[in-house]
């Protein structure tokens, strides 16, 4: 029994020793890389100047907030006020309130203040007798700020609640 012991030892010594030394390698023979084939960037791909970025928000179906803010104010309420007559005329029509934020903030922070500002409209349009099964909600929080809206102007454009009508 103590020779198996031993012979059992003496095999795990010699693993053991062999383990420290580094193995030999084949010499590395060059690989040829082809270049990737070049991709048409597609129009909707390219990078947007800020210009483009603030002339795309659309004003009159968008509500704007300042910085931290979810209050409607008395501008945006008109036309919270146009849209929910919109709403009222048509029982067909849906309307899916976006909330957009900068992209200041952590993205659980701009994803809250999203949330209160979708709050905020929906109350008022709830107040003006919209069912709820007109209204449709989407956080988008800061996801989908474009990385070229560095000014204060853009970040301004940013910070609304986005109403986006579909029979």
């Amino acid at each position: 029994m103590k020779q198996n012991y031993a012979i059992v030892m003496g095999v795990c010594l010699v693993l053991a020793g062999c383990a420290n030394q580094p193995a030999e390698e084949a010499p590395a023979e060059p690989v040829a890389v082809a270049p990737a084939p070049a991709k048409p960037v597609p129009a909707g791909d390219r990078k947007m100047s800020e210009a483009e970025i603030i002339a795309s928000v659309n004003v009159d179906n968008s509500i704007f907030f300042p910085p931290s803010g979810s209050s409607v104010d008395a501008a945006s309420r008109q036309r919270l006020l146009k849209h929910a007559a919109r709403l009222r005329e048509n029982p067909n029509l849906q309307v899916t309130l976006v909330g957009h934020t900068d992209h200041l903030g952590s993205p659980s922070y701009n994803l809250a203040i999203a949330e209160q500002r979708i709050n905020a409209v929906s109350e008022v349009l709830r107040a003006e007798r919209i069912p709820v099964t007109q209204i449709r909600r989407q956080v988008a929080g800061s996801e989908q700020v474009p990385a070229n809206c560095k000014s204060a102007e853009c970040r301004r454009k940013m910070r609304r609640v986005e109403l986006i009508f579909s029979e």
